[in-house]
């Protein structure tokens, strides 16, 4: 019989913080099979850097779910679960994560946000027109 970590109490901080992400995006109605472990062990890692308790870790997952949600479905898609005041306040925050990503020096470490947004990117789960906006706001860069 194979020895679980679950057993000793390790790792079911991890699986009840990956069941907080998978449920909130499930809320979104997002797809949660093409969402790796990887995206979610980062969410969970960045959410660990706020406290390690679980009433300090729910609401900052959801948080990070509802914005890494909002990125996966796109101002289109996300019009549904979102409202007209929760996407206006996703784009701003988007908007914003993109301001401070293009103003921050190389070694200043990256908001949140920023960090959710480059990594919704780079696994490729970004819906096209949030892809698109990102490539706009980059060439305005250079």
């Amino acid at each position: 019989m194979a020895l679980s970590l679950d057993i000793l109490g390790f790792g079911s901080k991890r699986k009840w913080a990956f069941q907080v992400l998978d449920r909130e995006w499930t809320a979104l109605d997002i797809d949660i099979r093409r969402i790796d472990d990887g995206v979610r062990q980062l969410l969970f890692q960045w959410a660990q850097e706020y406290g390690s308790q679980k009433e300090t870790l729910d609401p900052i997952l959801a948080d990070a779910a509802t914005f890494s949600g909002f990125l996966m479905l796109g101002p289109e898609l996300g019009a549904r679960p979102f409202d007209v005041s929760g996407l206006a306040t996703m784009s701003d925050r988007l908007n914003a994560a993109l301001d401070v990503d293009i103003a921050a020096e190389e070694d200043d470490m990256p908001t949140v946000d920023v960090r959710i947004a480059r990594l919704i990117l780079a696994a490729g789960l970004a819906d096209r027109d949030i892809e698109a906006l990102v490539d706009l706001e980059q060439e305005t860069e250079s």
